[in-house]
């Protein structure tokens, strides 16, 4: 009996022995065990995937799988053999479009059902897709993430929040909240409400003045054919104001005057600044007189007055012709503001680029006044000569708008007479201030 009793003493010991041995580290949690066992899953997913498509179904909807009847021709099903191993039939009529499904979808799919709805395993899940390039797949991780946990920083930064005051947030919350809207005409940028407007407003400019491009193209070829009283009557029912740069274009290119003369016709009825200053422009720069003349009379009609500011402008020109243009037109305005520049500009001086500079070549040079028109014999390359002009046009318009005033050229007594021409009104102002 005693040494029955020692016996199973010894046993005991053993026992108990066995146990301490057995450390607490090896004691795995079954969630441990199920993020372990899916990890695996994830890295051995689709290493024989086989190719897959995305079918799009009519209306909304889409299947995911293998197709089994890709011979089939002409088309009437789709046999499809889904990720979890079912298998469906569609009619041809049911799906909108087929998408080749890439590797990475495959594999995603495969393991998707078995993710654990856990912080961890929602993390493996994102990192793979991250590197696997499946954003949205990820994006979808990670916001299951926060809402597991909402302090989760890795989630929050990959997701774009970032901490603003002590709270999380995305850079949309932050501009939104700040007044700032996302533009939808400037893509990837932040505005605000009223410079959207402004964005929306040159989109919108932009896109009707490349559709009347188009259609003033079209009916500009059509003015050589058998349409061309159909062209004829549209460009005379223009007066949209977005046609105007297109108006332009073409009255720069076209060669026919009589098509010319028609988008001046069509510039006057838009009758806008915008409109009007293309004419300014012809009235002065354009090589053909009758479109200079035609222009001018449109400005006439109108009584445009930014024309007399601009053609002021012009008595300045280095071209002596385009100041005797300009001249002429301020006599056609009649604006008495312009007897002042007109006087101004009745004697001017240009430079001249004179002589070819081949050897023995006669070359005329210009000085002023009586020495004006010497000659230059011999070569030397061009020169630059200064000669003094008197400018009919302009001395034309000064006796018309002055009601028959003249002192020819003579600068100084038409000085003279503008000044003491507005003495009086000035006195007769100051008189009536006095008490």
């Amino acid at each position: 009996m005693e040494l029955a009793g020692r016996t199973h003493a010894r046993f005991s010991a053993r026992r108990r022995l066995s146990f301490r041995k057995a450390p607490a580290a090896a004691m795995i949690h079954p969630r441990q065990i199920w993020h372990l066992a899916f990890a695996c899953a994830v890295l051995a997913a689709g290493s024989a995937a086989a190719e897959a498509e995305i079918f799009h179904l009519q209306g909304q909807g889409q299947v995911r799988g293998v197709l089994l009847n890709p011979d089939q021709s002409p088309r009437t099903s789709y046999v499809v053999k889904t990720a979890s191993g079912g298998q469906v039939t569609l009619s041809a009529e049911q799906v909108q479009r087929v998408e080749q499904q890439q590797p990475a979808e495959i594999k995603y799919d495969r393991f998707r059902a078995d993710i654990p709805d856990t912080v961890k395993g929602q993390w493996i899940a994102a990192e793979w897709c991250r590197a696997n390039r499946l954003s949205k797949h990820r994006d979808r991780h990670l916001q299951r993430i926060i809402e597991l946990d909402p302090d989760h920083a890795d989630a929050r930064r990959a997701l774009g929040y970032s901490q603003v005051g002590g709270r999380w947030a995305t850079q949309e919350q932050v501009m939104l909240e700040s007044g700032y809207v996302r533009s939808k005409y400037a893509p990837g940028k932040w505005v605000l409400p009223q410079e959207e407007e402004l964005l929306e407003r040159r989109d919108k400019t932009k896109k009707a003045r490349l559709e009347w491009r188009a259609k003033l193209k079209r009916w500009d070829g059509w003015l050589s054919g058998d349409k061309a009283p159909q062209a004829v009557a549209a460009i005379e029912a223009i007066t949209d104001p977005y046609a105007v740069p297109a108006l332009e274009n073409l009255l720069d290119e076209s060669q026919r005057r009589d098509v010319r003369l028609l988008y001046v016709g069509a510039l006057s009825r838009i009758n806008v600044p915008a409109a009007l200053d293309v004419l300014v422009e012809a009235s002065l720069f354009d090589k053909d007189a009758d479109i200079r003349a035609a222009s001018l009379d449109e400005l006439v009609a109108h009584d445009y007055k930014i024309a007399t500011v601009n053609y002021i402008r012009a008595l300045k020109h280095k071209d002596n012709e385009i100041v005797n243009r300009a001249g002429a037109a301020l006599g056609r305005m009649g604006d008495s503001s312009a007897i002042g520049p007109l006087i101004d500009a009745l004697v001017t001086t240009h430079t001249f680029k004179v002589g070819a500079g081949s050897p023995g070549q006669t070359a005329a040079t210009f000085g002023t006044g009586a020495n004006s028109g010497q000659f230059n014999f011999g070569g030397g390359g061009p020169k630059s000569v200064k000669r003094t002009l008197e400018n009919r046009a302009v001395l034309d318009s000064l006796v018309s708008l002055t009601d028959g005033v003249s002192f020819n050229y003579d600068t100084k007594a038409w000085k003279y007479w503008y000044v003491a021409r507005r003495k009086p009104s000035t006195l007769d102002a100051r008189r009536d201030a006095s008490p």
